[in-house]
């Protein structure tokens, strides 16, 4: 069987058909309706709040928080309409300004900012990056119940209606990305997003992986309630990017709706855990730090001993704001554990995403890049093979898992919730 990639400077795959476990991505949706008609009806009749045109009533500034490009929400789509919502309201344009939740990632660049937002909306309003590494930007609001204290950008807390935009899908960290997880760890500070990413340092998968409501998630809830978190509009997206459900509302009620149409959506049978699994990481492949999601699939397919070979381009490498990958690599999970206590790994966040790309590399399988956006000698020097070509990482893995390996194709796998249907079966020989 033939296999293409995304990617069209990367030669295709040829498995021996005997091989093959199978090839599988999540289902394409045909939206009923049209965007804009999903989002009208979504703001006209949230979920757990009054409509946004009531709660915007008498505001004086309005921020709106958005994702970044290392998403693929329709962000350009989705504003027209929410503003008109906002006009309708009585909230005069010089009110409303915007602010993208990086995260830890790289500031957008002004072509970037014109694509995500659209030229009009771009021209139009104030759109910032927020400054996650730059001191003064955030401001302390109090601490959560359970003592952490929440530091969030100085925007959010002046603002008297926040409403946040982004996309519900499976994440390994905390169950399902969106709701709350806009502010944390989209746009609070250093301390807020380590302890938030912490939580989830020691928690089985099986607390968190495809569940709603979990340990992580309540943290996020938290935090963002107390940062002050107003009103959600979350979509759900297909492996094409056409979007089959807008949720909008209260950060946690309509949230937990989303995340049931997105686990519909994105889940996927398997089998059977396969010796080798293939996977691209597409649409999150421009640096290894959002690659590493598809990683996080491939873990819950490969059995014990296998090998997973990812094939993403990582055109910004390993990651542009997070060079303590390079230096220390990934280690075992204990290294870690005392890397970040002894403060030589500064932010908790990065220690997770080494445990997350650990708990497969170091732990449960052997794990082959192919790529051309990491230099080879980066990717050994982490503790990661590196293969020029899908086929040449193929050969690879075969020499490990053996010629009758079995070998699961994941299409677009950092959107996948894998069920893998049998019992742990013995490897291939």
């Amino acid at each position: 069987m033939r296999i293409h990639f995304p990617y069209p400077e990367v030669t295709p795959l040829d498995v021996p058909d005997p091989n093959l476990l199978g090839i599988f991505a999540t289902p394409e949706h045909e939206p009923d309706t049209g965007l804009e008609d999903l989002l009208v009806e979504a703001l006209r009749a949230p979920i757990g709040t009054a409509p946004l045109r009531e709660l915007a009533d008498g505001k004086r500034h309005v921020l709106i928080v958005c994702d970044d490009i290392t998403r693929p929400t329709p962000v350009h789509r989705l504003l027209p309409p929410l503003l008109v919502e906002l006009q309708a309201a009585g909230v005069p344009d010089g009110a409303i300004e915007f602010l993208i939740a990086l995260g830890t990632h790289r500031p957008m660049t002004g072509d970037e900012i014109v694509r995500k937002f659209g030229a009009e909306v771009a021209a139009r309003y104030p759109i910032h990056n927020h400054e996650w590494n730059t001191e003064g930007a955030c401001e302390y609001v109090g601490d959560t119940a359970q003592g952490v204290p929440v530091w969030i950008n100085k925007r959010v807390a002046a603002a008297d209606l926040v409403i946040g935009i982004g996309r519900i899908m499976p994440i390994e960290v905390c169950g399902f990305t969106g709701g709350g997880k806009i502010l944390i760890p989209g746009v609070c500070g250093a301390v807020t997003n380590d302890e938030m990413h912490w939580t989830r340092i020691d928690l089985p998968n099986d607390e968190v992986v495809g569940r709603a409501d979990n340990p992580v998630r309540a943290s996020i809830d938290a935090l963002a309630r107390k940062a002050g978190l107003d009103f959600i509009v979350n979509v759900v997206m297909d492996i094409r990017q056409r979007v089959s459900h807008v949720v909008a509302g209260d950060l946690v009620e309509a949230h937990r709706v989303g995340c049931a149409h997105a686990k519909a959506l994105h889940c996927v049978q398997i089998p059977r855990h396969a010796d080798i699994v293939v996977a691209d990481s597409y649409p999150f492949d421009i640096e290894f730090w959002q690659a590493n999601k598809a990683l996080d699939t491939t873990g819950l397919v490969v059995r014990e001993g296998g090998v997973v070979i990812l094939v993403t381009p990582c055109r910004e490498g390993l990651s542009r704001t997070h060079g303590e990958i390079l230096d220390f690599g990934y280690r075992t999970i204990d290294e870690i554990k005392e890397l970040v206590r002894t403060r030589q790994i500064r932010h908790k966040v990065v220690g997770v995403h080494m445990a997350q790309v650990s708990h497969l590399a170091r732990h449960r399988a052997t794990v082959i890049l192919v790529t051309d956006g990491i230099p080879p000698d980066d990717v050994r020097r982490v503790g990661l093979n590196w293969a020029a070509t899908p086929q040449e990482a193929l050969a690879q893995a075969f020499a490990i898992a053996g010629s009758r390996a079995r070998v699961a194709v994941l299409r677009g796998a950092a959107e996948m919730l894998p069920v893998v249907n049998a019992l742990e079966t013995q490897p291939s020989q």
